[in-house]
C-alpha cells in the first residue's frame, strides 16, 4: 500500500517535470515576436502592424481549436497528442527563419497557434487537474511561473542573438529549444489510466468527500452548466480578468510616452511587472489551495488596485513606477491561474476539461480581441490614468462576481448532497 502511494506520488511529479520542460519551450515560443519587430520590419520594408498581425492569427487559430484540444486530450494518449503538437510548433518556429516576405509569417502563425491549443492555456490546467487532485493550485502556479521566467529569459537572449547573429539565427535557436520538449512529452506525458495509478492526493480527496457525505462524483455537464447562473457569473469573472490583464503590459509605454523616460527605463518597468507576475504565480495557487478561491480573488483585487494606484502617483516621482509595476505584477496571474480554479470550483471535476475549453474560446477571443482598446485611453486622452482605473475596476468587479459564483456553486453542491442522502 505504501509502495503504491510512493509510486503515485513519483509519477505525478514526473508529470510536473514534463510540464516544466514544456513551459520552458513555451517561453521560447512566446519570444517569437517582440524583439523581432524592428529587424524584420526593417529588412522587409513592411509596416509594424503587418508583422504583428501574426500574433493575432496565432491567437485566433489557438482559440478555434480549444474544444477540439480538450476532447482529443481526453480521448487519446496525451503524450502523443502533446508531443505531435509540440513538434508542429517547433516546425512553425523554425520556418520563421526561412521567410523572405511577410505573408509567409502568417502561415507560421496558423501552425504555431493551432499547436499551442494542445499545449497551452487549455491543455495545462487539464493535465494538472488530471494528475493533481490535491495541491492543484500550487502545481498550476509553479508551471505558469516557469513559463513566465522562461519568457523573460528568452526575451533577453533573443535581443542578444539578434544583435550578434541576426534575427534568422535567433529563430533557429528558439526552434531548437522548443524541439527539446518533444521527446519529453512523448516519453513522460501520460494519463493516470496509462500508468495504472491514481492522481496525487486522490485518496485523501475521496476520504474527505466521504466524511462530508459527498459522493465524489459531483460535476456539471456543459448542458447543466449553461442552465446555472453561477456558471455565467464565473464566466463573466474570467472575461473581466482576461480584458483587465491587458493593461498590465503597458508599463513600458506608460514610462516612455507619458512619463517621458527612455526606452531602457520603460524596459526596466516592464521587467519589474514580469518579476511581480512570477511571484504571483508561485504564491497564488498556494493561496487558493490553503485558503480557498475567495482568498485568491481578494489577493488579485488588492494588488491590482495598489499597484496601479502607485503607477498613477508615479507621474510626480517617476522612479515609483518600478514599485508600482512590481506590485501590480503580483496580480498578473489572475487570468492564467485564478480563472481555471474558479471554473473548477463552479463546474466540478467530472467534465471540467471540456467546459473550460469552451470558456477559453470566449476568454481569448473577447478579452484578447479587445485588448487593443486599452491603448485607446492614451490615444484619446493623452494619459493612461483612465486605463489604469479601468483595470482596477475590472479586478474589483471580478472579486464581487467571482465570490457570488463560488457561493452559488457551494449552495448547489450542498443541495445535491442533501438530495443524495435522502
Amino acid at each position: 500500500m505504501n509502495s503504491d502511494k510512493l509510486d503515485r506520488k513519483h509519477y505525478s511529479f514526473t508529470i510536473l517535470i514534463a510540464l516544466i520542460v514544456l513551459k520552458i519551450g513555451a517561453g521560447a515560443a512566446a519570444a517569437c515576436t517582440a524583439n523581432f519587430i524592428a529587424p524584420v520590419v526593417k529588412e522587409f520594408g513592411c509596416m509594424v502592424s503587418q508583422f504583428t498581425l501574426m500574433t493575432s492569427i496565432m491567437a485566433v487559430s489557438m482559440s478555434l481549436l480549444y474544444t477540439t484540444a480538450a476532447n482529443t486530450l481526453n480521448r487519446f494518449r496525451i503524450g502523443r497528442v502533446m508531443g505531435i503538437a509540440a513538434l508542429f510548433q517547433t516546425i512553425g518556429i523554425a520556418m520563421l527563419a526561412t521567410y523572405h516576405s511577410i505573408g509567409w509569417f502568417y502561415v507560421s502563425g496558423v501552425i504555431i497557434g493551432s499547436s499551442q491549443a494542445f499545449t497551452g492555456l487549455v491543455a495545462t490546467p487539464i493535465v494538472v487537474n488530471m494528475w493533481f487532485k490535491k495541491k492543484t493550485g500550487t502545481v498550476l502556479g509553479i508551471v505558469i511561473a516557469v513559463q513566465q521566467i522562461s519568457s523573460v529569459c528568452f526575451g533577453l537572449l533573443t535581443g542578444q542573438l539578434i544583435t550578434s547573429f541576426g534575427w534568422r539565427i535567433a529563430y533557429v535557436v528558439l526552434a531548437v529549444v522548443m524541439g527539446i520538449t518533444v521527446p519529453f512529452l512523448f516519453i513522460l506525458m501520460k494519463s493516470p489510466e496509462e500508468v495504472g495509478c491514481e492522481p496525487f492526493g486522490a485518496g485523501e480527496v475521496v476520504a474527505q468527500d466521504l466524511k462530508a457525505g459527498n459522493n465524489n462524483k459531483w460535476g456539471l455537464t456543459l448542458k447543466e452548466a449553461l442552465r446555472k447562473p453561477a456558471f455565467w457569473i464565473a464566466w463573466l469573472t474570467c472575461l473581466m480578468y482576461s480584458y483587465g490583464t491587458g493593461g498590465f503590459t503597458h508599463f513600458a509605454s506608460y514610462s516612455t510616452l507619458e512619463l517621458g523616460e527612455s526606452t531602457n527605463f520603460g524596459a526596466w518597468a516592464g521587467m519589474c511587472m514580469s518579476l511581480g507576475g512570477i511571484v504571483c504565480s508561485l504564491l497564488l495557487g498556494r493561496i487558493n489551495d490553503r485558503f480557498g478561491v475567495k482568498a485568491g480573488l481578494i489577493w488579485g483585487a488588492f494588488f491590482c488596485a495598489a499597484g496601479f494606484s502607485i503607477a498613477i502617483i508615479s507621474k510626480n516621482s517617476h522612479y515609483l513606477i518600478f514599485a508600482g509595476a512590481f506590485v501590480t505584477g503580483l496580480a498578473y496571474s489572475m487570468y492564467t491561474v485564478q480563472c481555471p480554479l474558479i471554473a473548477r470550483s463552479v463546474v466540478g471535476d467530472r467534465n471540467y476539461s471540456g467546459i473550460w475549453a469552451v470558456m477559453m474560446v470566449a476568454n481569448s477571443l473577447i478579452g484578447g480581441g479587445l485588448s487593443f482598446t486599452i491603448g485607446l485611453f492614451y490615444d484619446k486622452t493623452g494619459t493612461y490614468r483612465g486605463a489604469f482605473i479601468m483595470c482596477i475596476g475590472m479586478f474589483i468587479a471580478a472579486l464581487i462576481t467571482g465570490s457570488i459564483a463560488v457561493n452559488m456553486a457551494k449552495q448547489y453542491k450542498d443541495e445535491k448532497r442533501i438530495s443524495l442522502q435522502e
